[in-house]
């Protein structure tokens, strides 16, 4: 009886209940519906952990653009104190220069006043053996 109906499009299900579809046909359809509804639960899931990755990576690249931003400014820092230095250095250099060269005519001078200290003394000696 199955058969005649079956022949006609027509089918009795397990719970004898007439269908115009198979009813094996009609369970794999059910089934493919539950799986794609299953698959479509996945895809909203797989693209709700994407914008969470997205939003992550967001983060940790104005982190890592702050970060960047930072290291550029201590390094020009750095160079800065550098060029601060260096100045510094040759200013100090220039200063031990003008010094030494201070030094260099200050004791030119003390000879000269030695010379001119012993030139007296001999001369005050010798007005003294000469009285």
């Amino acid at each position: 009886m199955n058969e005649e109906f079956g022949k006609s499009g027509l089918y009795i299900d397990d719970l004898y209940t007439l269908r115009v579809i198979d009813p094996e046909v009609a369970n794999e359809t059910n089934e493919l519906k539950d799986e794609c509804e299953r698959f479509t639960e996945k895809l909203t899931d797989f693209r709700r952990i994407i914008d969470q990755f997205a939003n992550i990576v967001e983060v940790f690249a104005a982190e890592v653009d702050q970060e960047k931003m930072r290291a550029v400014g201590v390094q020009n820092m750095l160079k800065t104190f550098s060029k601060q230095r260096e100045s510094e250095q040759q200013q100090i250099q220039s200063e031990i220069i003008e010094k030494m060269v201070e030094l260099d005519k200050l004791k030119i001078e003390y000879q000269y006043l030695q010379r001119i200290e012993s030139e007296q003394q001999e001369m005050i000696d010798n007005f003294y053996q000469n009285q």
